[in-house]
């Protein structure tokens, strides 16, 4: 065994998994600042500095909570539940690539390691492998309000479970145009794809991407589409009986979503870490320079998933399923048509603009 190898993948395991956790955490404070903003009052300005510590006291404050469980629970899936979620949004990101291959300094490099990738795995069903794991975070949900004993907390996770089962489709279907131009499922094919010209200036591509973007709001269970936690309906919905650590995991959870769909919109319609119009290709500074890039996108994508939350109105549940059963499935099925006619009868066109 390459001791070498496990050790680098280790590191980069524990650099990501700070920079997520601690993203995550400062996520909450901008959308607490964004919605103090848009609704023209103050948001989090007394735990340090600009309310910079305002993540670190609401930590404390989880932490240091009283555990309560409630009557007749089952404890065991009660437990499991949240861990599911929490270790769904993880593994997701374990395939993500945020930029190229960085040259190492002499004085690091080896010979088996010349370099570093910006990504923990590489897998050929990268984006295969995503959806899968993300597709099983619907157990965590289930569970949840299953298990605690609670009408509204049970009505809550069903609402959501059909939720996302339904949008996973669309969901999935606007993701095979992205396969259908690339050629590819791996992610850093997918990118490289994008060197000439990102799918979102397709057409199949750009009706894929607004596909995409309607499908990963519901798919977050985020405004407009929180049925599952409609307040004056469910009482806070499958996890009304969560409180302390337990609650945020699922908290933690839902905000990695928002960052892994942002990236992952990123990736597949918008160039990656792609630096635009090839400038700096080969470059020793290009796979910096693309970080920045694919950065700057996400926190883009970031923002809009609280700048809608703060804007639209919550849907009613017959028109969230109306919208993704009618509207959005037919349109996919439309558009894979689309993008097929587009590779099998200009392939050489397509290939000439994404290679």
């Amino acid at each position: 065994m390459d001791w070498t190898l496990v050790l680098v993948w280790a590191l980069k395991s524990a650099v990501l998994f700070f920079i997520l956790i601690t993203g995550c955490a400062y996520y909450t404070l901008a959308e607490r600042v964004v919605a103090g903003f848009i609704q023209d009052r103050r948001g989090p300005n007394r735990a340090g500095p600009l309310g910079l510590f305002q993540p670190l006291a609401d930590g404390i404050k989880f932490l240091t909570k009283e555990e309560v469980f409630p009557v007749n629970v089952n404890k065991g899936m009660y437990l499991i539940a949240p861990a599911i979620s929490i270790v769904c949004a993880i593994l997701a990101w374990s395939i993500i690539p945020f930029g190229g291959t960085i040259p190492l300094p002499p004085m690091l490099a080896t010979p088996s390691f010349p370099s570093i990738d910006l990504q923990i795995a590489n897998p050929n069903t990268g984006i295969l492998f995503m959806f899968a794991i993300s597709s099983l975070s619907v157990y965590g949900i289930i569970l949840a309000g299953w298990s605690s004993n609670n009408k509204y907390s049970l009505m809550g996770g069903i609402r959501s479970t059909a939720q996302m089962i339904s949008y996973e489709l669309p969901l999935g279907l606007s993701v095979v145009i992205v396969i259908l131009l690339s050629g590819s499922l791996r992610l850093t094919d997918i990118n490289d794809a994008q060197k000439g010209l990102w799918f979102i200036f397709t057409l199949p591509g750009l009706i894929a991407f607004f596909i995409f973007s309607v499908a990963m709001f519901a798919e977050t269970n985020r405004l407009p589409f929180d049925l599952a936690e409609a307040e004056s309906e469910l009482v806070v919905g499958f996890h009304t009986e969560y409180g302390a650590f337990k609650f945020a995991l699922f908290f933690i959870a839902e905000y990695m979503n928002m960052i892994t769909m942002s990236c992952v919109v990123s990736l597949l319609f918008f160039g990656g870490y792609n630096v635009p119009f090839g400038i700096l290709e080969g470059s020793d500074l290009q796979p910096l320079v693309g970080l920045l890039f694919f950065v700057g996108k996400v926190l883009f994508f970031a923002f809009l998933f609280m700048w809608v939350r703060w804007t639209l109105p919550r849907f009613r549940y017959d028109q969230l399923m109306v919208l993704g059963w009618k509207k959005l499935i037919p349109w996919c099925l439309f558009n894979i048509v689309l993008a097929a006619t587009y590779v099998v009868y200009w392939g050489k066109y397509w290939k000439g603009i994404f290679n």
